[in-house]
């Protein structure tokens, strides 16, 4: 059964460059795709991916019929490479020019992808995105061979440099894979201004909607040009079909969706109860228009999710909301605190709705959480990104400083770098029968439920010391002494520290959660919750404290490394001005490894021994020709 494919594209040059050097074909008559990103660092980059463009579509119109889709392919980028090296040879002033190539060729349910370069081309398929493509670059090629690591990839001097691409040579080494499609599949090919630039998150969340594929484009586009837009960013967005939605998807985007428009109002209310107009994020509004913007959006948010099935909106909404508050210097607890309340707006609504069609509700209640984790997500990616800036100013300042007198010179632990936690004192006194009483309740409650984490002792120890420092006074609740214990001896890496933070949130969540569930009076909850958040930050902020002393060493080294590194900064601009000559020199990967004069660059190679004078000169290796090698 022939699938009904659709494809739409489009291009945008970008938030610095001046041409746009990309090029796309959409032909749904010959179901033909591509994208193609000209050289930037070469000349006429522009000219090189409009004449592949036109090579390859005119070539793939002309022997649609002639060849298998394959063979078409390859022979049609051939083409174009040739085309482009013809070209180059011409004119002095396009020496060099060259062009990279993802495209797609649909015949029935079979789609051909073929690339060269650093174009990619992905799949979506029951909710998951599969990279089809690889990019041909010299950082790619040395991962593969074990050269170097992969965390390596992103700082090397030659991570830009392609390994393939089309005008180089009249021929080019092209990567084909072939898939058969689904009901429900996407495609997606586009240039790197798009995927070095928008959030892997955010392309899944936006591919994963269903919304038109000329929408999704756009939206591609946008998170591009807001992650920086340092280059051109193309995209193409292919359906397969329609995918067979499920019922519970059905009814959530339709009665669903409803219930929770029909409700918007109760979630403002529920919002302003909660105090959201008090926010800090909200310091310059008036109170009503501080629950229009923030929690009339967010309701909007969630509805059109509801309505689409999927989560861009609200990942859309916290993303903005975090990078406007973050980026004037705002603290990160009033942005949680913003969204714990947004959270409890929600359930307000969702009891309401439970009351009345609890089957709804419960479905509901699953899309709402789903959101709610989606916000975090995106307010996570943001935090990440200000603290990889961070870092980076650290060490730069840090090198500074390294290279200043030694008696100005500053330790690098001496200065404290996120305040990431204010110290939160304890209640000084020890707290009354129902406070004891209700916190002794929502222990045992809490630990009679399943942990949200894989760590179900470790969960168990960290509930029990937040209820060990909260039902106590503040000179006998000894919150240094259960952190240690909690810290204990572990690793000083992600395996080691994580888990235990994983499992403090997991805690904290539930013990909030009992409290409320707990039979008592307000004031009692309200209470025990302020004893709770005390207790719980005090652990983790003297836990953090227990990193930062442990890694102490580590970081005096950071510092070694750092001025070290200071020192070789005049080699890597020397290495960059090498860039573009290498693109054109090394621009395809021979069949037996790279060119030995590079290999002894990267330090593949050691040097060749000394020739003893004496010896006579080995004597020249014939190099086998093609037709030998087959």
């Amino acid at each position: 059964m022939t699938l009904m494919v659709a494809g739409y594209g489009d291009s945008h040059v970008g938030s610095v460059r001046d041409t746009n050097e990309d090029a796309l074909i959409v032909d749904g008559k010959w179901g033909l795709y591509a994208v193609l990103d000209g050289m930037g660092g070469a000349s006429a980059g522009d000219v090189a991916s409009t004449k592949a463009r036109d090579v390859i579509h005119e070539y793939v119109r002309a022997r649609r019929s002639a060849l298998g889709p394959r063979q078409l392919l390859e022979a049609a980028i051939n083409a174009a490479s040739a085309a482009v090296h013809g070209e180059a040879q011409r004119r002095r002033d396009r020496r060099g020019m060259g062009t990279t190539v993802v495209a797609c060729l649909i015949d029935g349910r079979r789609a051909t992808v073929a690339h060269v370069g650093d174009s990619r081309a992905y799949l979506l398929r029951d909710g998951r995105l599969h990279r089809l493509t690889n990019d041909h670059t010299i950082v790619a090629e040395l991962v593969a061979r074990g050269a170097i690591q992969p965390d390596e990839a992103d700082r090397h001097a030659y991570k830009n440099v392609l390994s393939r691409n089309l005008g180089a040579k009249a021929t080019a080494a092209v990567d084909v894979n072939e898939i058969e499609l689904q009901a429900g599949d996407r495609l997606l090919l586009c240039s790197d201004g798009l995927y070095g630039y928008a959030a892997s998150e955010a392309l899944h969340q936006l591919i994963a909607s269903t919304d038109p594929a000329a929408d999704v484009v756009r939206d591609l586009i946008d998170a591009a040009l807001r992650g920086g837009g340092g280059d051109n960013v193309t995209a193409i967005l292919i359906d397969a079909g329609a995918q067979l939605v499920p019922r519970a998807t059905v009814v959530l985007r339709t009665s669903g969706a409803g219930a929770w428009w029909a409700r918007r109002d109760r979630l403002l209310a529920a919002a302003r109860a909660h105090g959201i107009h008090r926010s800090p994020l909200c310091a310059v509004l008036a109170p009503d228009d501080a629950i229009a913007l923030v929690a009339g959006n967010f309701a909007d948010a969630v509805y059109h999710d509801l309505e689409k099935a999927t989560s861009v909106n609200v990942w859309s909404f916290a993303e903005n909301l975090a990078v406007g508050w973050l980026g004037q210097g705002g603290a990160w607890l009033a942005l949680r605190e913003l969204l714990d309340g947004l959270g409890r707006a929600a359930d307000t609504v969702i009891s309401e709705l439970r009351a009345e069609d609890p089957p709804l509700a419960a479905l509901v209640e699953a899309a709402v959480a789903r959101a709610l984790v989606t916000a975090e997500t995106a307010v996570g990616g943001v935090l990440a990104q200000r603290l990889r800036t961070v870092e980076a100013e650290l060490v730069r300042h840090d090198a500074a400083r390294a290279r200043q007198p030694a008696e100005v010179t500053a330790k690098f632990i001496d200065h404290p770098t996120v305040p990431y936690m204010r110290a939160v004192d304890a209640p000084p006194e020890v707290p009354g029968p129902d406070v004891q009483h209700l916190l002794e309740g929502a222990r045992r409650r809490a630990l009679g439920r399943p942990a949200a984490t894989s760590d179900r002792a470790l969960f168990t120890r960290a509930l029990e010391h937040a209820h060990r420092v909260a039902t106590a006074a503040s000179e006998g609740g000894d919150a240094g002494l259960a952190a240690r214990e909690l810290f204990d001896v572990r690793s000083l890496d992600e395996a080691g520290v994580t888990p235990l933070f994983d499992a403090l949130d997991a805690a904290r969540a539930a013990h909030v959660d009992a409290v409320r569930a707990v039979p008592g009076a307000a004031s009692g909850k309200v209470a025990a919750l302020r004893r709770l958040a005390a207790a719980y930050q005090q652990l983790s902020s003297t836990i953090a404290s227990l990193v930062v002393e442990s890694v102490a060493p580590t970081a005096e080294a950071l510092r070694e490394a750092a001025a070290a590194t200071a020192s070789l900064r005049a080699q890597v601009t020397k290495n960059e001005r090498r860039v573009a000559d290498l693109e054109r020199k090394f621009a395809t990967i021979i069949d037996d490894g790279l060119p030995a004069g590079m290999r002894f660059d990267l330090g593949l190679d050691p040097p060749a021994p000394a020739r003893d004078p004496a010896k006579p000169p080995p004597l020249p290796r014939r190099r086998p020709s093609k037709e030998t090698l087959r």
